[in-house]
């Protein structure tokens, strides 16, 4: 029983090492892998700072007359054009003050014509005309208030944009001054947003920017700096840095979420990987290159994103063709074959 056991033992392990010997002499089928070719660029730096969407133009409208409230022809939320009215007042003091500037004008220039008239022939003196003109005068700019104070009981807005909120009801008496409604426009947007001092440095009015709102996609809106403040905050070190995005449909509302890529100054040519050739391992960030028919294994420091690149520094050089895909189970030294290689 028991040489009968040695002998199956025996037969097991050679035939173990006879499949051995012959995947040996086989070797592995080489692993099939997609790569790009390693390219020098120049690299922008840049920075990505959250901030808020807020309108370019935004008024609390305020009245300019007194008066009473008898229409409201437009609500919070609808949109408004410049002229179109929301409110419109009446004032029944204003009207007959209004009608007794004009009968008080008519009489002074009544008056006036009738002084030249007198004094070409000296029947009245050269200061009573003088003092004709001088009534007619307030006549004229007593009658422009009144007319003035008249049109303002028709409320509208400076620009085209949308109510926010109104802030009077029919029947209230306004005064002079009181705010009555809320309207913003949203074809332009600000984006507001701090940038830390060490950055701030290399920012510049007009560059160009990237406002990227998470809420309406991935795509970016292209914007531009408008502005950057001279003064920041003591407890951040940071300094405000104003966006400004053509916004025409509306699509980026007041308040919205936001996020701005910025250009802070060039770090000068760099090497570059596709992102995908950069793999986590261990000891640090690897990328495997594909060299007379096996995989490299290249330890690198990553820097800067650009454009789908991601600038490396390490020992690679310009054209190696790095491994994108297929190189997250690679060993140091397998075979490969590449199968694709990316433009």
């Amino acid at each position: 029983m028991c040489k009968y056991r040695t002998t199956l033992q025996v037969s097991a392990a050679c035939l173990m090492l006879f499949c051995s010997l012959q995947t040996y002499g086989q070797g592995r089928p080489p692993a099939p892998v997609i790569v790009a070719e390693v390219v020098a660029r120049e690299v922008q730096e840049q920075i990505s700072i959250v901030g808020i969407a807020r309108p370019r133009r935004t008024s609390r409208i305020a009245t300019e007359t007194d008066g009473l409230v008898a229409q409201k022809l437009k609500d919070g939320g609808q949109v408004v054009k410049r002229g179109e009215r929301i409110f419109r007042l009446t004032n029944d003091q204003l009207e007959a003050d209004l009608d007794e500037a004009r009968a008080d004008l008519s009489l002074q220039s009544f008056n006036y014509e009738q002084s030249r008239k007198l004094v070409r022939t000296e029947a009245v003196a050269e200061q009573d005309l003088r003092n004709a003109g001088y009534q007619l005068a307030r006549a004229k700019a007593k009658l422009r208030d009144l007319e003035s104070r008249h049109r303002a009981l028709s409320i509208s807005p400076p620009f085209s944009g949308h109510i926010v909120q109104t802030l009077t009801e029919v029947g209230e008496w306004v005064s002079r001054g009181d705010e009555v409604a809320q309207v913003i426009s949203t074809d332009t947007i600000r984006v507001y947003v701090n940038a830390h001092e060490k950055y701030v440095d290399g920012v510049e009015l007009g560059d160009a920017a990237e406002v990227f709102i998470d809420a309406l996609g991935i795509q970016p809106f292209a914007g531009t700096v408008v502005a950057i403040l001279a003064e920041g905050y003591s407890d951040s070190h940071a300094f405000p840095v104003i966006v400004e995005v053509n916004n025409p449909e509306g699509r980026i509302r007041s308040n919205m979420s936001a996020r701005v890529r910025l250009n802070t100054g060039s770090e000068g040519s760099s090497l570059l990987v596709h992102k995908d050739a950069v793999i986590h391992a261990p000891d640090g960030q690897v990328v495997f290159v594909v060299l007379e028919g096996k995989a490299v294994r290249r330890l690198v420091q990553t820097g800067l994103a650009h454009q789908g690149f991601v600038a490396v520094k390490g020992n690679l050089k310009v054209g190696d063709l790095a491994i994108v895909r297929g190189n997250e189970r690679l060993r140091d030294g397998q075979a490969v074959k590449v199968v694709r290689k990316l433009q």
